[in-house]
């Protein structure tokens, strides 16, 4: 399944790894907020995840929005990493 990436302030990438997250974390650090967003969906969009600057996530999971607010960025970087494997119970498990 193809994951794109896009961030509040450029254009989206696609067939991402966490190498690509990884920069987008790095990036959104450095943003202001307005522009410290960024996230990861499908192709088909059933499932996408978005951080912001604040670490608060959203997960939307076939139309169904999940909320959450991560301890540190380590644990954004994980989550991240359970969707581009898709390990999507352990995704839905954290949020819930």
């Amino acid at each position: 399944m193809k994951k794109y990436l896009q961030r509040a302030w450029s254009d989206s990438e696609d067939d991402i790894s966490i190498k690509d997250v990884r920069i987008a974390i790095a990036e959104t650090k450095e943003m202001d907020d307005e522009h410290g967003a960024f996230w990861v969906g499908t192709e088909e969009e059933e499932y996408i995840l978005e951080t912001d600057k604040a670490l608060k996530m959203i997960c939307v999971i076939n139309g169904e929005q999940l909320n959450y607010q991560a301890k540190n960025w380590a644990e954004v970087e994980k989550l991240y990493d359970l969707l581009l494997k898709e390990d999507f119970a352990a995704l839905i498990n954290a949020f819930r």
